[in-house]
């Protein structure tokens, strides 16, 4: 058994990584709390774009437009979106292996990647995988002007032949307890008719001005950025819960440790003061035997 010293160290010492444990599971609450308010401001107007786009997509804009034309896959670009930290148990670990499983899949394809977040890309930096962009800023300070410029570029790529589908993924924020991870179909549009779509298809006869092909060229644009901002926001958001969870359980197991340690350090101690107390008897008895 252990001395009394070393266990008193050790006590001391997990006492210390639970300090540490529950300061960052308060910072990742209150992050937490900011990102699902981004989450509740964006995903209504992400929604409402996607149903207005598919209901564009299944008028005639449909039939002509090129971004709405699958072509035989040869060049897929894949978006994936990660923490820049770790702690936050397998948040990073689920959405990296769904996005291997993606890449296994499609081995006879020239797959580039396009890497948002320090994780993701520490990951693919030891492999031998076709790197095309990774994003240096941290995934929580990223900008308008950086997710409109990959927005542009994927357009703009799709449209030159340069790529033949744009895939994201990315970790869908549910509940504290939950986040799934997700991938996401960025080019080219599915016209999928979601419950919002037939909603407007049903109770809204639109009449465009100038043209239904001018406002989906338009509204792209906006859509692919939309897009883009949600999912960056759902990954925060997951990756935030994540690890206050890790730091809750984290905490949780620290006390436990404390009270074995704790319980161990009394009968250790309990053991010492026998001990001394047996000396001191004998050493009583060999004096009045003398």
């Amino acid at each position: 058994m252990q001395g009394t010293r070393e266990i008193k160290q050790r006590i001391r010492g997990i006492t210390n990584i639970q300090q540490i444990t529950r300061a960052m599971e308060m910072v990742a609450a209150s992050r937490l709390r900011k990102a699902e308010a981004r989450i509740v401001a964006a995903r209504p107007y992400n929604e409402k774009m996607t149903a207005l786009l598919n209901y564009l997509a299944a008028t005639t804009v449909g039939k002509t437009h090129p971004l709405l034309k699958p072509r035989e896959l040869k060049v897929l670009k894949v978006v994936l979106i990660t923490a820049d930290k770790g702690l936050c148990g397998a948040h990073n670990t689920n959405i990296i292996q769904r996005t291997l499983k993606f890449i296994r899949q499609n081995q006879d394809k020239d797959v580039r990647l396009i890497l948002i977040g320090k994780k993701g890309q520490n990951y693919f930096r030891r492999r031998r995988y076709n790197i095309e962009k990774t994003v240096p800023d941290d995934v929580e300070r990223i900008g308008e002007g950086l997710i409109t410029e990959l927005a542009n570029q994927f357009i703009t790529d799709y449209e030159t032949g340069t790529c033949d589908q744009v895939q994201i993924f990315f970790t869908k924020f549910i509940t504290i307890m939950r986040g799934l991870p997700t991938s996401m179909k960025l080019l080219p549009v599915e016209t999928v008719a979601s419950g919002e779509t037939q909603k407007i298809a049903s109770t809204t006869d639109y009449i465009f001005e100038p043209s239904a092909e001018d406002i989906f060229s338009k509204l792209f644009p906006k859509y692919v950025e939309s897009s883009i901002r949600c999912a960056i926001f759902e990954s925060l958001a997951s990756e935030f819960a994540a690890r206050r969870v890790a730091m809750i359980s984290a905490s949780e197991n620290a006390e436990e440790i404390i009270g074995e340690l704790t319980r161990s350090y009394n009968r250790a101690r309990q053991e010492a003061i026998t001990k001394e107390l047996l000396e001191i008897v004998s050493g009583a008895e060999a004096l009045a035997q003398k």
